[in-house]
């Protein structure tokens, strides 16, 4: 599984004793055997605007509706805590996960690698 986040800051991110403010957490899908399947991390750093700091599936895994179900899965997370919109940066253009964002509505913003789309 690959995200853009580093083992060390997910460990450092999970440890923040209640969290920074506007971090909503690790969200993760799990096999009925407990194997990880999924995670996805998101937040609201900004009033109204949720943001999407990572998402993975295991190749093997995907295709089967795990990733949206992480992204559905967060994005009701942001709406409770007020978010209308929300926001992702991909670390390159093309990136191997544009399909999956681009059909799950998101938008690119002034030709740059950020991505966006309502809530």
């Amino acid at each position: 599984m690959s995200a853009q986040c580093a083992l060390p800051r997910i460990r450092a991110e999970i440890e923040i004793p209640g969290g920074a403010p506007g971090w909503l957490g690790w969200l993760v899908a799990a096999a009925p055997d407990g194997a990880l399947l999924g995670a996805v991390a998101g937040g609201v750093p900004v009033p109204g605007e949720g943001e999407l700091y990572a998402l993975a599936v295991l190749p093997g895994a995907r295709r089967a509706g795990i990733g949206t179900a992480l992204l559905a899965a967060t994005s009701g997370r942001m709406r409770a805590y007020g978010a209308t919109e929300q926001r992702l940066t991909l670390p390159a253009d093309p990136d191997p996960a544009l399909p999956f964002y681009e059909h799950s509505g998101f938008v690119a913003l002034d030709g740059t690698t950020r991505r966006s789309r309502p809530l």
